[in-house]
């Protein structure tokens, strides 16, 4: 018997993965929401964008417009009206669509996507995390559809859990990562305990493209062993024996582990692990500053063995995660709450620290940005350019900020922090983010805990550095990216007639303070949203309100809920009133009696192509597929018991007016009660199932003969 009962849903997202799941090219978002696990597809739509409201204040202040001016910086109006009209610009926004969600047993911890030899789909394999130590190995069947469980694996065993006076497995943090390469997977469960779990990539070290049998010798021939089970390679599952490490057991100083993460760019699975021999306190800096060690260990799967690659010491105590870094950075980006910490493969680091506290809590050399006054604390950090390697930061505001990556030929050699200043949609997120996923060229997820889950989309403003001609008066407070194109080039084509200007030598020379500039800056906004009503921290059951003067109470009776459930949701920037109700609340618009009713399908079926007539189609302005609203007729099934408990069914018209009854048909009210109704074959065949037999119309409900 249970005692409980949901209400609603979870809607507070604690995860998110992108990754070709349902097929080899869909570009699909697995969101966890406690729970409940959902499955999106992602859709990239063109829309008008409206002018921007900073360009029409210039033109009121300077009574310039760019559109307005021809090449000769003439009035365009001299020639003529038809010559300023420009097709409005477009934009690209990506929206989530939803494909499937599933009620899960157990609370979700971590998700990883892990590409295996041969799936269903044709997609990447998912691997979820749970709360007590088990994984669960999901991929796409498309013959169902529907998600399709690989395999389950358990760590709660008594035997791994260590000595009686452990900590309790359900009191630790347990987390995953899986190797980027999809060679294996590492879950951190209880105190020190490691699960590895392999995964089967063929034999890589057989294939060996780069072999040279001059240097190497001859090349080894593969063989095929006849073992059915057990640990050989030929088994049917795409992973193999999982084994579980002692953390200790790897190095004495991993008493207390912190985090865990996956590095790219290694031959081989390696990790690294962020931990110290005791427990990080902000009351004992005075003993104790710098005292966490950052470990990278390279994994042997086929000996269940590793080896320690590299080992930093001294760094700061309220380090807390580990962001691995692809190319063109490569290495970890370790995170703290007064500091950003790089690591490259070497062992090389660089910091920069973001606020005042930081040279009191540590003494690792950082370079100063106190002025930024950021607290990292629950922050989350995703990657925006693959080219540059630049990173966004959410901090636990909602704010955004900026990470760059000074280069040295191939190292890193420092790292800035910038705002993203408001007019550039540095607040368009309203609360902290507990999930970053990237969906792709210049779109991102955001999920949160506290708020509304965003798509964030960005643009960058043009970085060149243009020269203005002469002839053409700009206003100085006018931005160089309002030049066109062709501005641009007869500038380099005077250039090189007269020589480069005073002003433009002097632009040259100048630095560019990336901290000020706006050149080259990314603009983010909203593109989609998932709503949220978590955290609920109060509620309260009202009755709906009606205007005093009008019908809609009296129409609305019996239709909506006499009560409603108001909660105050959210937190800081993403706090609001939600009101819940059990039934969609319909504005009532109109009323009228009909007792006989039992049942009511509407329908919109096609009308008959007349033969020889050439229908001209018309995109919606919703949707914009073709449709003809002249070929489809809106009609009514209804289902009748007459007083004399006769069981009939009348077809009837929906018009602006109301409904009226439909004569002149072959539909047969005496056939008895319709138990369902609806169309098939793109509205061109209206379906009606009665009580002993199902009957077929077209559009202008004409009985067809089912053969």
């Amino acid at each position: 018997m249970q005692c409980y009962t949901e209400l609603t849903p979870p809607t507070a997202v604690t995860h998110s993965l992108s990754l070709p799941f349902v097929s080899a090219e869909s570009n699909n978002l697995v969101v966890a929401k406690t729970s409940l696990l959902q499955i999106f597809t992602t859709k990239v739509i063109s829309i008008e964008v409206e002018e921007k409201p900073e360009e029409e204040r210039l033109k009121k202040q300077t009574g310039f417009d760019r559109k307005a001016n021809d090449d000769d910086g003439l009035e365009s109006s001299f020639l003529g009206v038809d010559s300023i009209l420009r097709p409005s610009e477009r934009a690209n926004k990506t929206k989530l669509v939803l494909v499937a969600e599933y009620a899960l047993s157990g609370a979700i911890t971590s998700l990883a996507r892990i590409k295996t030899l041969s799936s269903k789909s044709g997609g990447e394999a998912l691997l979820i995390g749970f709360k007590d130590a088990k994984l669960s190995l999901v991929e796409w069947d498309p013959t169902r559809p529907g998600i399709s469980t690989i395999s389950i694996h358990y760590y709660e065993q008594d035997g791994l859990q260590g000595s009686p006076w452990a900590t309790n497995l359900s009191d630790c943090i347990n987390y995953l990562s899986a190797d980027p390469g999809s060679r294996c997977a590492a879950l951190k469960f209880g105190a020190r305990r490691l699960a590895i779990l392999p995964f089967k990539q063929g034999d890589e070290d057989i294939n060996m493209d780069d072999w040279d049998e001059e240097l190497d010798g001859p090349r080894p021939v593969a063989q095929v062993s006849n073992v059915t089970n057990g640990d050989s390679s030929d088994s049917g599952t795409p992973y193999g024996s999982s084994f579980v490490l002692h953390l200790p057991s790897l190095d004495p100083n991993l008493i207390h582990p912190l985090h865990l993460a996956f590095l790219y760019e290694y031959r081989e699975p390696t990790f690294g692990i962020l931990s110290s021999t005791a427990l990080p306190c902000s009351g004992l800096l005075h003993e104790r500053k710098d005292h966490l060690n950052y470990m990278v260990f390279t994994l042997d799967l086929h000996q269940k063995a590793s080896t320690t690659i590299l080992s930093v010491e001294g760094l700061p105590y309220d380090l807390f995660m580990i962001v691995p870094l692809p190319i063109p950075i490569g290495g970890a980006l370790l995170v703290g709450s007064n500091e950003l910490i790089h690591i490259d493969q070497g062992g090389k680091a660089n910091g920069v620290a973001v606020n005042m506290f930081a040279r009191k809590s540590t003494s690792f050399g950082l370079s100063n940005q106190a002025e930024l006054e950021m607290r990292l604390e629950g922050c989350t950090i995703e990657q925006l350019s693959i080219q540059n390697g630049e990173m966004l930061i959410i901090l636990h505001t909602g704010e955004l900020a900026i990470l760059s990556f000074k280069m040295d030929g191939r190292s890193v050699s420092g790292l800035s922090v910038r705002r993203v200043a408001t007019e550039s949609g540095g607040s368009v997120i309203p609360a902290g983010a507990t999930t970053i996923s990237s969906l792709g060229p210049n779109s991102l997820f955001v999920g949160s805990e506290c708020a509304d889950s965003v798509v964030l989309g960005w643009s960058r403003k043009s970085g060149q550095l243009s020269r203005r001609k002469p002839r053409l008066d700009v206003p100085d407070g006018m931005d160089d990216t309002f030049l066109d194109e062709e501005d641009l080039e007869d500038d380099d084509a005077d250039d090189d007639l007269y020589g480069n200007g005073p002003s433009t030598t002097q632009a040259a020379a100048a630095p560019i303070d990336t901290s000020t500039t706006k050149a080259g800056d990314y603009v983010f906004q909203i593109h989609d949203s998932l709503v949220s009503i978590a955290p609920i921290i109060d509620t309260t059951l009202g009755e709906p309100a009606y205007p005093p003067d009008g019908d809609e109470k009296r129409n609305s009776d019996g239709v909506r809920s006499d009560l409603e459930l108001v909660t105050a949701v959210g937190k800081g920037g993403g706090g609001a009133l939600a009101v819940i109700n059990k039934n969609i609340q319909p504005k009532v618009i109109g009323r009228f009696e009909f007792p006989e009713a039992r049942g009511i399908w509407t329908l919109c079926a096609k009308r008959p192509a007349i033969k020889g007539l050439q229908v001209t189609k018309e995109k919606t302005e919703e949707s914009g597929d073709y449709s003809d609203d002249a070929q489809y007729d809106r009609l009514m099934i209804v289902s009748k018991a007459l007083p004399d408990e006769t069981e009939v069914s009348d077809v009837y018209a929906l018009t602006s007016a109301g409904f009226e009854a439909l004569t002149g048909t072959e539909f047969e009210p005496a056939a008895g009660s319709t138990v369902e109704a609806g169309t098939l074959g793109n509205g061109m065949r209206v379906i009606q199932v009665l009580k002993s037999e199902v009957r077929s119309y077209d559009g202008v409900i004409k009985y067809i003969v089912l053969e």
